[in-house]
């Protein structure tokens, strides 16, 4: 009796304890219920993700911003001794001096660094605004009605954290081959670009625009008085067919090299793909680079190369830099009787060129000479060759003096030049547009003179 008391009193222990926690744990039991269905939450689709796992997005960099910059080279040039061939008369007629005022080079560029270490640079162009295509400067006439292009558009990559040492660039950009190519019209010391320039833009991508699609793999190292900066480039110009969309029925990638060894002070700290010319006397060092592109067969040629070595020499107020570079394209023709003839179209171009900067009050003024030259077939089988080849031939030499004055840098400049042109056009003779002297586009065949020009630049 007194175990069955017992008993009984234990199941009503039992029984009460049993009724107080079933409320408590059907209360945790639909708290672990919705804790579980609030983790699972879905994707995009509206399905399940997995609980473990969540994307980690790049976040962009702190203090990341736009940058806006507007560059202008205003020039006043005066010219003297442009003269037009006849064809009437197979004489060349003297057109009247004049007086022309135009935007010579206006860019607006956006740039920035959405990422760490991923930049971009997107750049306008309306360049050539107010230009008289018989006046004695380059290249074509802007009527601005209006008339903006691309001029840069790439992204460049930082590969590594804490170096230098490798950089992927990708995007419209100038091969990395000729400092003058790729030393922007703002840098460097002369009135104009040397035309040198044009000549190797015109030779590797077949434009005088000198950009071409492409990918680029750089760096640059520095280690006490030494550094190296290289450069190693695939591109895909695309101007023989097709209304310029496209390299023709034959196709070859353009290949680019580039290596520049430094002695003393350090060109940048930083890699880039864009130089200068004038340090300002806080550069004491010298460059010397090696230049190197080769093409297999297009619609144009069979192949082509250029190779070259340039340098720069920064000693205090002294500016000193030059390049020569050799260009050569292959090209096969088919005889009569089923017969081969492979021949081959050289030429080569250079520039020397000097300054020094001279203290003037709070400013600098920065006197400069320079001399540039290109050297082409003279003789009539040479110039045919050159001509199928699409090659200049016959030669140019230019001169130039000037007085430059630097208020805030290149950023604000002020300058007053003398460019004096001649150029021999060979077996051709007269009326041949054999290279930039005697041709201008939108004129045809010209005598290109020489010009007195005041102008200023400006980059805000």
């Amino acid at each position: 009796m007194r175990s069955n008391g017992i008993r009984g009193l234990g199941q009503r222990w039992a029984l009460l304890v049993l009724i107080g926690f079933l409320p408590n744990a059907v209360v945790e039991a639909q708290e672990g219920l919705e804790a579980s269905a609030a983790a699972q939450t879905t994707d995009s689709l509206g399905q399940p993700e997995n609980s473990t796992w969540k994307p980690r997005w790049l976040s962009k960099k702190e203090g990341f911003r736009l940058t806006i910059k507007s560059m202008v080279q205003l020039w006043s040039i005066y010219s003297t001794d442009f003269e037009i061939y006849n064809s009437s008369t197979g004489a060349y007629e003297r057109v009247d001096d004049r007086f022309n005022v135009s935007l010579r080079r206006a860019r607006l560029a956006f740039s920035g660094e959405p990422y760490p270490r991923l930049q971009y640079t997107v750049m306008l162009f309306y360049d050539q605004i107010g230009r008289d295509v018989l006046s004695s400067g380059i290249g074509v006439t802007n009527k601005a009605d209006p008339s903006v292009g691309i001029w840069d558009a790439f992204f460049q990559w930082k590969a590594l954290l804490k170096s230098e040492a490798l950089n992927i660039v990708a995007g419209w950009f100038r091969p990395q081959l000729q400092r003058e190519s790729i030393t922007s019209g703002w840098s460097v010391n002369s009135f104009e670009k040397s035309m040198s320039q044009s000549y190797v833009r015109n030779h590797l991508v077949g434009t005088g625009l000198g950009r071409a699609a492409g990918i680029n793999i750089g760096g640059l190292i520095n280690r006490d008085h030494l550094g190296f900066n290289y450069n190693i480039g695939v591109f895909t110009p695309a101007t023989t067919a097709l209304n310029g969309s496209s390299s023709g029925k034959k196709f070859s990638p353009l290949i680019t090299g580039r290596a520049v060894l430094t002695i003393g002070d350090p060109e940048s700290r930083q890699y880039s793909i864009s130089y200068d010319i004038n340090y300002f006397n806080q550069r004491k060092g010298l460059s010397l680079d090696f230049n190197a592109a080769v093409q297999g067969k297009s619609d144009q040629f069979e192949s082509s190369s250029t190779f070259g070595p340039g340098f720069l020499l920064n000693y205090g107020p002294l500016n000193l830099d030059g390049e020569w570079m050799w260009m050569s394209r292959s090209g096969r023709e088919e005889l009569p009787e089923q017969e081969v003839r492979n021949f081959t179209s050289k030429t080569s171009t250079g520039h020397i060129r000097a300054g020094v900067n001279i203290p003037v009050g709070r400013f600098v003024l920065e006197p400069i000479v320079m001399m540039m030259h290109f050297e082409g077939a003279h003789d009539a089988a040479g110039q045919a060759d050159a001509a199928v080849l699409k090659n200049s031939s016959g030669n140019e030499t230019t001169y130039e003096v000037g007085i430059n004055y630097y208020l805030d840098q290149k950023r604000l400049k002020l300058m007053l030049h003398y460019t004096f042109r001649e150029g021999d056009p060979g077996a051709a003779g007269d009326g041949a547009t054999v290279n930039q002297y005697f041709s201008q586009s939108g004129v045809g065949a010209i005598r290109r003179g020489n010009w007195l020009g005041l102008g200023m630049n400006a980059i805000f």
